[in-house]
């Protein structure tokens, strides 16, 4: 089952929903339905009302819609800007959390970085102005309880938007504020600085905030534990490109691969690998590659079945390739988004070698070794 699904597109970037979204979406429409408090003279909640659970429960979920949908705006303008400057947007996931874009690539110029991050909370920053002049306009209107409904929800969407900026500024990867600190800093030293720095920074506010919610608010402590990890995934991210930056996948790959036919026997196979020490290989027929085969192939497949069952049974049609001219961050990335352990390396139709996981990470070990 997958976590998240698609639920459309806007300018060309598919929006999904993880399930965690539907969660948080149904918390925050039974609190705005339930409760009913003053906040910076802001009401939120229709708990005050002489409504029916049911009416106060659609009014709940109407306002949740619509404040998730300016989560969506805030992710679509970091999107917008991140096309602009030429890079490309996976898609938007809309989470427990809020909401989030998936760049293929964050930009190594602080400048741009910098323009992307601060979009966000800008215009987050905006809907919560328009919001508030609207509530602050209809206040000043006659107390129908119609009006009364409309002004809570004006207010409700003024109040959470000029929060999510505010909160979004925190200077704490993986939120804008934390970007927007290391985007600074790199302007003024060396990029893996600025995010070792930048992300040690986050990571003392996480573990203030953590201390802090144990004592006043657990919700605090669970943002402070995504803060956290989002803080040490970025420094490890930011780690894993610099050691493979400049590094061809000619220069990592597993040369002069053997290759297996796919009338060959699992049985065989298995003693091939045994012989060979590989546990993956190209399958050629004609001089042509016409899939892949591994160890996870086998595995599970008892050893009297496996010589009545051939390579071609089981091995995977829909293999990946790359070039060995392409960057050794663009295998490493190809293979963590497609969820595989291996990639073809072809020139030409001409097989080259295997670029493997464990190819990228001896590979990431030894640069590390050398920095």
């Amino acid at each position: 089952m997958k976590a998240s699904f698609q639920i459309g597109k806007i300018i060309g970037i598919p929006i999904k929903v993880h399930f965690s979204f539907i969660i948080i979406l149904a918390l925050f429409a039974w609190a705005f339905a339930a409760e009913s408090f003053s906040i910076f003279g802001f009401v939120i909640g229709f708990g005050g009302f002489n409504l029916s659970l049911s009416v106060k429960f659609l009014l709940g979920v109407i306002v949740a819609v619509f404040l998730f949908i300016c989560v969506l705006l805030h992710e679509l303008g970091h999107s917008y800007v991140t096309q602009k400057f030429g890079y490309k947007i996976n898609g938007i996931t809309l989470f427990i959390f809020g909401g989030v874009s998936q760049t293929e690539e964050i930009p190594r110029n602080p400048r741009q970085e910098m323009s992307i991050a601060i979009v966000g909370p800008a215009v987050s920053t905006i809907m919560g102005i328009v919001f508030y002049l609207v509530y602050t306009f209809i206040n000043q209107l006659s107390g129908s309880l119609s009006l009364q409904i409309v002004s809570i929800s004006f207010g409700t969407l003024a109040f959470y938007n000029l929060l999510l900026a505010g909160f979004n500024l925190i200077p704490a990867f993986p939120i804008d504020g934390g970007r927007v600190l290391r985007a600074g800093l790199a302007m003024h030293m060396d990029y893996g600085k600025a995010t070792k720095l930048a992300s040690g920074f986050g990571k003392g506010i996480a573990i203030f905030m953590a201390v802090f919610g144990i004592f006043y608010n657990l919700w605090l402590t669970f943002i402070a534990i995504f803060i956290y990890f989002g803080a040490s995934q970025e420094q490890q991210a930011l780690g894993v490109s610099l050691a493979l930056e400049n590094v061809k996948v000619k220069d990592i790959m597993t040369p002069n691969v053997e290759s297996v036919s796919p009338d060959m026997s699992l049985r065989k196979l298995s003693d091939y690998m045994f012989a060979h020490k590989h546990l993956g290989y190209p399958v050629i027929e004609n001089d042509k590659i016409v899939g892949t085969v591994s160890v996870l192939d086998i595995r599970g497949i008892g050893k009297d079945k496996q010589d009545s069952i051939l390579i071609k049974d089981v091995m995977h049609k829909n293999f990946l390739s790359i070039s060995p001219e392409d960057d050794a961050i663009n295998a490493f990335k190809t293979m963590a988004k497609n969820h595989n352990d291996r990639l073809i390396v072809q020139n030409n139709s001409e097989i080259l070698g295997i670029v493997s996981w464990s190819d990228v990470l001896h590979a990431i070990k030894m640069r590390e070794n050398q920095m």
